[in-house]
């Protein structure tokens, strides 16, 4: 509920940010689109959470985030106070496009995002992917596999299996997918958005770093990387 109230709000600040210029750190640049409170040190993380509005906000605040976060089954307090004090958080919403300048990120990473964009703000946003990123930056995707999606269902397993379609009330609007992929669904996107030598990936194994921090889901999802 409190997010649908603050939405328009946060929407309203993303809009009048969307040609505000985040200057990127010096030396290898990592961009983590999507992060929620999965962090890894040396990432920006870009986010349209509550969680990344408030982050530079007095410790107080934060306990009181904390508290109508819905965090609590995620993390203690404490730990919720130390990931967004102690990591880079920039709160925006990247259908106003991604705060970075053309050709000034090394490393792009999204796991469990895409699909909750609509296709075309998902096309729009690997084109914005592909400007920010250096000649032979890699993206690395991760989604839920369409495939693995079907095999449920078919194995009988049909509510597990329409979970990733469908959310199980009006509370999780905000969680609901908006589009599924496989493989070739997937790269036909990045191909369009100008990406080449696009492979499918094993979990925690690619050329991205901290691989092994970042991918936290491993049997329903579909890993793939891509180079500019």
């Amino acid at each position: 509920m409190l997010n649908r109230l603050i939405a328009p709000i946060t929407n309203f600040i993303c809009w009048l940010r969307k040609k505000r210029i985040v200057k990127p750190q010096t030396g290898i640049v990592k961009i983590n689109v999507g992060s929620g409170l999965s962090v890894v040190c040396g990432w920006i993380n870009v986010d349209i959470s509550l969680n990344a509005f408030f982050s530079k906000w007095p410790k107080f605040v934060l306990k009181v985030c904390y508290k109508i976060s819905g965090c609590k089954q995620w993390c203690s307090e404490e730990e919720y106070c130390r990931i967004l004090r102690n990591h880079i958080f920039v709160h925006h919403d990247v259908k106003y496009g991604l705060p970075f300048p053309d050709n000034s990120v090394d490393y792009l990473y999204s796991s469990h995002f895409l699909e909750h964009l609509f296709k075309e703000e998902a096309r729009q946003f690997l084109k914005e992917a592909h400007r920010v990123l250096k000649k032979e930056g890699i993206i690395r995707i991760g989604v839920p596999d369409l495939e693995y999606a079907i095999s449920l269902y078919q194995k009988g397993e049909r509510e597990k299996a329409l979970q990733y379609f469908f959310s199980s009330s009006s509370s999780n609007f905000f969680s609901r997918h908006q589009y599924m992929y496989d493989f070739d669904l997937l790269s036909s996107f990045l191909k369009e958005a100008g990406f080449t030598k696009i492979e499918r990936c094993l979990y925690r194994q690619g050329k991205m770093p901290d691989i092994e921090q970042l991918d936290t889901r491993d049997n329903d999802t579909l890993y793939i990387e891509a180079i500019k």
